[in-house]
């Protein structure tokens, strides 16, 4: 759907959660039994859910791994997003990316993905893709072709794709393992 991918917070206190988010700029989209849909200041889906003890990393398949949600966000608000999930995330790092353009929100040892927040370089609605970290980029992006998907561009450390539904999605040149950029 529109957006393409969203996150789960899986916490203790549903309702405690989506208040604390409200009082952060986030707005509440719709409410359902146990757990919400919110929208962050910069218009990313994102749902609070009941927490059941998911605190596994996806594993390597075929080398590579979803490792973390980018969020694309437009340059008017993308000091906003950072101050909101730098005020709602308690315990996760944040610090500036790679690239200028880039703001990486590390969690606490233990959960599974991090959050990298991406300031477009136009005005247009703020989306949410994933990225899997590659030990071999070429190799997958073979390997995805194959299965369907197409490529959409490739960029310094990535390649942009789009599955065979629609949605796009980047390998990253990050070690699968560890999560660091390959060569760093």
């Amino acid at each position: 759907g529109a957006g393409g991918a969203h996150l789960d917070f899986a916490v203790e206190d549903v309702r405690a959660f989506v208040d604390a988010a409200s009082e952060r700029g986030a707005g509440l989209v719709a409410e359902h039994d146990g757990w919400a849909v919110l929208r962050t200041p910069a218009g990313v889906s994102f749902c609070a859910v009941p927490w059941a003890g998911e605190a596994v990393r996806p594993p390597v398949a075929h080398g590579s791994r979803l490792d973390q949600v980018c969020l694309d966000v437009p340059p008017s608000v993308f000091d906003v997003e950072v101050a909101f999930f730098d005020a709602l995330l308690d315990g996760w790092e944040s610090f500036p990316g790679s690239r200028p353009e880039f703001h990486v929100l590390r969690p606490p040892a233990g959960l599974p993905v991090r959050i990298l927040i991406q300031r477009l370089g136009e005005e247009r609605a703020a989306s949410a893709h994933v990225d899997l970290a590659c030990a071999d980029v070429t190799a997958t992006r073979a390997r995805h072709e194959e299965l369907g998907a197409a490529l959409v561009a490739e960029g310094a450390h990535w390649t942009v794709m789009r599955d065979p539904a629609g949605g796009v999605y980047c390998l990253t040149a990050r070690d699968p393992g560890s999560g660091a950029l390959s060569g760093s």
